[in-house]
């Protein structure tokens, strides 16, 4: 399995560095992005080369995941800790039912030696 891996990375890594080898010119060629929201003023960005600008994008895609992911994991531990309290309050009754059913079982061991 970890030479596996290791080949896989190495593929990976591959494809990527022929990527960057053959688009090198445009990857290199320099231009300005401009951000334009409705409500302020559009902003635009000195001349970056536009491997840069793909390289910040995506690193904030990634930190943007991130936050997503973090929330959703804040809102899965509130749940399985909801889920632990009906775990032990479902242990809870079953025990008092299992002792309910002994005390029953004693009644009618003893009603029956009585009838006998």
């Amino acid at each position: 399995m970890k030479k596996f891996k290791i080949g896989l990375l190495s593929v990976i890594f591959g494809i990527f560095g022929l990527f960057v080898v053959q688009n090198l010119q445009f990857l290199l060629e320099k231009q300005n992005f401009t951000i334009n929201l409705f409500f302020i003023k559009s902003y635009s960005t000195p001349e970056l080369p536009i491997g840069i600008i793909l390289l910040i994008c995506f690193i904030a895609g990634y930190i943007i995941a991130y936050i997503i992911a973090l929330f959703e994991r804040f809102t899965l531990k509130n749940v399985i800790k909801g889920l632990n309290y009906t775990i032990e309050s479902n242990i809870e009754k079953i025990a008092d039912l299992k002792n309910e059913v002994v005390a029953i079982k004693k009644e009618i061991s003893s009603v029956q030696k009585e009838q006998n």
